[in-house]
């Protein structure tokens, strides 16, 4: 048993002798503290390996951090490195070939957790293992336009690009791979490093108990200073049944809950000792189409005589309790590239039904629409145990069945349902992007960024759009990009790949003595700062002394 464990069975003990002595009443309950904070998570991650993963990083990022991250505001902050490159201070070069230079400095004085200075040849191995193309990381996107990257001292990493690539600055956001650890290795079958990563993060992992919890707890001699972080072990519990989950933080059993489901907000907004902690989400919900697996989903008239089926302000105003908004597309309203002038599909039966009739398809003797023999039916998948979504998918396929179209529902648990997207191993996903921030497109758009290269899970070809999310890369004037990126949202719009729902409003359950949390509207997650949470004392279990 490792001493993390030990220490966790002891604290056990002791709270059930406390429950005891209180009649039994909340007997899997402990105090949140800053020797423990527990975490109701909902799903177990597939992989440690930041690059590697296919789902929301938060319990990576306590353990890996990148050369930067994204703040509370959107901004793009330094992390381990010591600023952020920019024209203006000299850190980014614009070639004469075409080209660009980053100069990334790092900040001095880190560490790797076993002692081992991070310098920039862990930069530069980092870009090699990952286009040397003998493992498949997340994406791609972005590394294959690195020509090589250049290390004049340890501390300077010197990046060069083939062409202007103007994202450049979240390029390194998942960190960077220890070199003194993965050289010469096959990062694919590296399972010390995937189960357990070196970082140089606030935690280390301490256990990983699969289907049930990863424990992590502070490493020694953080480079931040030795108070840092403040909460000694994080114990991520995992919960994949969205009840469970609020039972359990209303017994007390876990202290937080990120990323708390919107028909759950009612029942715990007055829980004592808890706080809902709310920012409107960089994020979208939305029905992926994948046009390669089913091919009606090819014909634009199909896409949008789903698109008009749904009536979307219904879902919202019940399902959702109007706790988020309606929107059209992948640019959120707080981005500065948002365009709101797009082609929207509002709820209209009775369009829908006349597309369908345009695109040959015609209703069956049991309803379902019917062409060449074959009938318009497709299975749509999403993650089990998320009540929203599975009262969602409900819907939609009853509005579908509306105009015709048959959709079964597949409920597939949140970590194996990863792996499926990433194969194109379905029809069509009920699920939601969280979005980084800087507003790049072309990784979810462009023709040539399925999957492994990227997350074009839809198969949109359409070269056009392809054009137009490749030049909003390679432009570094803002004015000119916002404009490219505004085209390209209404191409977007005009094409449907997929069906936009509703936004990510991001509302996480955490103590009431919690400080220093903020949550986080990007893709950085609410883990962002955990170095600077700290659980203020005194403290009683869910606000009540522990013996009523």
């Amino acid at each position: 048993m490792s001493p993390l464990l030990s220490r966790v069975v002891v604290a056990a003990a002791a709270m059930a002798i406390l429950a005891s002595a209180c009649g039994g009443e909340r007997s899997g309950a402990r105090a949140p503290s800053n020797d423990l904070l527990i975490v109701g998570y909902d799903r177990e991650p597939d992989t440690l390996n930041r690059f590697a993963s296919h789902i929301l990083e938060d319990i990576h990022s306590c353990i890996v951090e990148g050369l930067v991250t994204t703040d509370e505001h959107m901004n793009v902050v330094p992390l381990l490195a010591a600023e952020v490159p920019t024209l203006e201070n000299g850190g980014v070069i614009l070639r004469r070939d075409g080209g660009m230079d980053v100069i990334w400095k790092l900040r001095p004085g880190v560490r790797w957790h076993d002692g081992t200075p991070h310098t920039s040849a862990d930069v530069q191995f980092t870009v090699e293992a990952i286009n040397k193309g003998d493992w498949k990381p997340e994406s791609t996107d972005g590394f294959d336009r690195i020509s090589g990257v250049d290390t004049p001292d340890s501390l300077t990493a010197v990046v060069h690009y083939k062409e202007v690539y103007a994202p450049y600055e979240l390029q390194f956001f998942r960190g960077t791979l220890p070199k003194h650890l993965l050289a010469g290795r096959s990062i694919d079958q590296a399972t010390d490093y995937n189960r357990n990563p070196m970082g140089t993060g606030p935690y280390r992992l301490a256990e990983w108990r699969t289907g049930e919890h990863i424990a992590l707890e502070a490493v020694p001699n953080y480079w931040r200073g030795p108070e840092y972080p403040r909460i000694k072990r994080l114990l991520f519990r995992f919960l994949t049944n969205t009840t469970t989950r609020i039972n359990q933080l209303r017994s007390g059993e876990v202290h937080a809950v990120a990323l708390v489901p919107w028909d759950k907000v009612r029942e715990i907004r007055d829980l004592p000792g808890v706080r809902l902690n709310t920012v409107v989400g960089n994020g979208y919900e939305h029905v992926t189409l994948n046009q390669r697996r089913f091919t009606p989903f090819a014909d634009l008239r199909v896409r949008r005589a789903l698109a008009h089926a749904v009536d979307r302000d219904l879902i919202v105003r019940t399902i959702l309790d109007s706790l988020v908004t309606v929107v059209n597309g992948p640019i959120q309203p707080l981005s500065w590239a948002y365009e709101p002038n797009v082609r929207t599909y509002p709820h209209d039966v009775a369009r829908a039904r006349a597309l369908l009739d345009e695109a040959g398809w015609t209703v069956g003797p049991d309803g379902v629409r019917v062409r060449d023999g074959r009938r318009l039916e497709f299975t749509l998948i999403t993650q089990s145990g998320f009540a929203i979504r599975e009262s969602i998918s409900q819907a939609l396929q009853q509005q579908f069945k509306e105009i015709g179209v048959a959709m079964q529902v597949r409920l597939i648990d949140g970590t194996a349902i990863s792996s499926v997207w990433f194969a194109g191993d379905f029809d069509a996903m009920l699920h939601w992007w969280q979005m980084p921030a800087d507003p790049e497109l072309t990784l979810f758009f462009a023709r040539d960024r399925t999957p492994p290269a990227g997350r074009n899970i839809n198969y949109v070809d359409d070269a056009e759009l392809t054009e137009l999310v490749y030049a909003a890369d390679r432009t570094v004037d803002h004015a000119k990009r916002t404009d490219i990126l505004k085209r390209a949202q209404r191409r977007i719009a005009e094409l449907l790949p997929e069906i936009p729902l509703y936004n990510t409003e991001k509302i996480d359950a955490v103590p009431q003595a919690l400080r220093g949390f903020t949550g986080n509207p990007t893709n950085a997650g609410p883990f962002w700062n955990v170095w600077q949470w700290e659980v203020s004392p005194p403290w009683s279990l869910a606000g009540r002394p522990p013996c009523e």
